[in-house]
């Protein structure tokens, strides 16, 4: 670690020497100054743990030379020392603190508390340059975690997601002929397994969003009914399952208000799956909404089994598992409340519970209402979209090096109709992108030779300008800034989802008309 710098500053080069020798040590360097401008001069070249200052100095005195000192960004923080062999009095001492002085020195200097006091100061700071250091050691490790997360998110959910798909589908075939029930159930346990691996994954990496910082909100203007509503129609199939029925009262006449809809959704999703999760066959669930002042309040009651009220407290910790066990054996991670919170935290919002056992529990969010500016409404989902006429197809191009994802791409895509290439590399689609002449590009962003980064930057070179859209296994900061500087429109997670592509389509197919 560099020596600690201290500035010393006075008109008189005898008082410079004399305190350097009483404050000279092998862990600090001493940098001298004769007057207030070549001291400024200084701290624009160095970074100093202290400054030492004469007050009683021709052109610039003492108070000056900090005034101007403790204005600059670089410098505002730096521990100052007044050194004077007059000004006493009350009101000289008052304007040096005024002005930012930590301590006074009064001449003739004693030797051992001049040293005392600096050595404190050369301590703490070398302190402090130890945590930034040991900061920046944990934000590189952080960093690289978070990039090894995202290598295991692409590497680990495409095989999830082809696992998922296909028993599902082998599942919607088998399930009506098929008579022997365990060999259905056991396709059963496959999906549902392999769901449950996928969520806890998606967990995960949210986790790691959270611990690299702040969330970033992507916020719009939502019209509060229908994202409510919707949410109510899209978890009203997981609760049929139980013959559970979510019941709403939505009573917000039509208001608007701002938040970030995909993150907000993830918060509803998770508090209605929890719900079902840990309620008896039968019961109902109810959400109500409604206006209270400034703020929009949103609760979930459910009929279930309730929360032990010492429990309560831990709920949004991390891994936090209650003494209620799920009614139909569903798994839980213990990390999906925890996320609720930050997410509602990052809103500026609240959630409070309040539970009995044996009767249910409710989850409250009071959300801020907040206007977006010029920013019209935005429906909370993609919504179902006609399928293009034969006329309208486009010409659209997949790029992805696993077979096995581009086997389920092409099965998601052929369901939404164009004329569809699969590629396994960038090399392959710029060798025959004039031939193709595609409306409309897919590409995974982390392949061997060309990425999907590089891939768009060549395109975008050849002058062609329509629509580039990622595909990825984890989406964060970097992911979004790279895509957006290499000239990718937008990017998505996979596997592609069927109403997501259409919306897309559909946005495409309308711009080529207008």
């Amino acid at each position: 670690m560099d020596k600690a710098k201290i500035l010393i500053v006075d008109d008189l080069v005898e008082n410079l020497y004399s305190l350097e020798q009483i404050i000279e040590k092998e862990d600090r360097e001493i940098i001298s100054a004769t007057s207030g401008n070549e001291a400024l001069k200084l701290a624009r070249k160095h970074e100093f743990a202290l400054v030492i200052t004469d007050v009683q100095m021709p052109e610039m005195n003492g108070f000056e030379f900090v005034e101007i000192f403790r204005s600059k960004k670089n410098t505002q923080n730096v521990p100052v020392i007044f050194a004077t062999a007059i000004n006493k009095e009350k009101q000289y001492v008052i304007k040096g603190y005024s002005e930012g002085a930590v301590d006074y020195l009064y001449k003739p200097l004693d030797p051992e508390i001049v040293a005392a006091k600096v050595d404190i100061f050369v301590t703490l700071y070398n302190q402090k340059r130890t945590l930034e250091h040991q900061y920046q050691e944990l934000d590189a490790l952080n960093k690289l975690k978070n990039k090894f997360l995202g290598i295991a998110a692409h590497d680990i959910r495409n095989p999830l997601a082809i696992i998922e798909f296909y028993s599902k589908s082998l599942l919607n075939e088998l399930e009506p002929v098929l008579k022997d029930r365990a060999k259905i159930q056991e396709l059963e346990n496959i999906f549902v397994s392999t769901k449950f691996a996928q969520n806890l994954v998606n967990e995960f990496l949210d986790i790691s969003k959270i611990e690299s910082g702040n969330i970033d909100l992507e916020e719009e203007m939502v019209d509060v009914g229908s994202f409510l509503e919707s949410s109510i129609q899209f978890n009203q199939v997981f609760a049929n399952k139980k013959k559970i029925s979510l019941i709403g009262d939505i009573q917000v006449n039509g208001l608007q208000t701002a938040f970030d809809r995909n993150k907000m959704n993830q918060v509803f999703n998770n508090l209605i799956t929890n719900a079902i999760k840990f309620s008896h066959e039968g019961t109902s669930i109810h959400m109500n909404a409604q206006q209270k002042d400034d703020h929009l309040l949103i609760s979930l009651k459910d009929e279930g089994q309730g929360i032990p009220k010492k429990e309560i407290i831990t709920l949004f910790d991390p891994f936090a598992k209650t003494s209620v066990k799920s009614t139909a054996g569903e798994k839980s991670t213990g990390l999906g409340l925890m996320i609720v919170k930050k997410i509602v935290d990052a809103h500026k919002a609240e959630i409070t519970v309040t539970s009995e056992v044996g009767v249910g529990s409710c989850f409250t969010i009071e959300l801020p209402i907040r206007e977006l500016g010029t920013l019209k409404p935005i429906s909370n989902q993609f919504v179902e979209q006609e399928l293009p006429s034969k006329d309208e197809q486009l010409n659209i191009v997949v790029v992805d090096d696993d077979i096995l994802m581009r086997t389920l791409s092409e099965v998601v895509f052929s369901k939404i109709g164009g004329n569809i290439t699969m590629l396994e590399d960038g090399e392959a689609l710029l060798d025959q992108v004039e031939a193709i002449n595609p409306d409309l590009i897919f590409t995974d962003i982390n392949m061997p030779g060309i990425s999907g980064y590089d891939l768009a930057k060549e395109i975008r070179n050849k002058g062609i300008e329509i629509p580039i859209f990622g595909l990825t296994g984890f989406i964060n900061d970097e992911v979004q800034a790279l895509s957006k500087k290499s000239g990718i429109d937008g990017v998505y997670e996979k596997p592609p989802v069927e109403n997501m592509l259409k919306h897309l389509i559909s946005q495409v197919n309308e711009q080529r008309a207008s």
